[in-house]
């Protein structure tokens, strides 16, 4: 598996972010907003992160987030979805929004994602 981060952070600030926790390593790319507002938006943060990366083939990708910006930019990018409870959203948000699944912490994440259920 990859990872890229596609987060509404200022890009710089995510990369600086990553470096300072020693964290950079892990993500093969990193996406993230422009200060002139021209990639704002969660979906087109997670175009950006897609396109840069040249994915092509959307089943093998899945949105992991905390909030429902994240699902909802996952839907407008026909990706499938998990929603987190160990950040700042809650299981009804996250539901609302149409997660694909819901896992309440990293263990069942990592659980989940290991067993091979993707796509979802």
């Amino acid at each position: 598996m990859k990872i890229y981060l596609a987060t509404s952070k200022p890009q710089p600030f995510a990369q600086q972010i990553l470096e300072y926790f020693h964290l950079e390593s892990y993500f093969t790319f990193v996406g993230g907003s422009t200060f002139d507002g021209s990639r704002s938006e969660k979906a087109d943060v997670i175009q950006y992160v897609l396109d840069n990366a040249d994915i092509k083939t959307r089943p093998d990708v899945v949105m992991i987030g905390d909030r429902k910006y994240d699902i909802e930019g996952a839907k407008a990018n026909s990706i499938d979805s998990i929603g987190v409870l160990y950040g700042y959203g809650d299981k009804e948000e996250l539901a609302n929004a149409g997660a694909n699944k819901i896992v309440s912490d990293i263990k069942e994440l990592s659980s989940f994602l290991l067993t091979g259920h993707i796509p979802i």
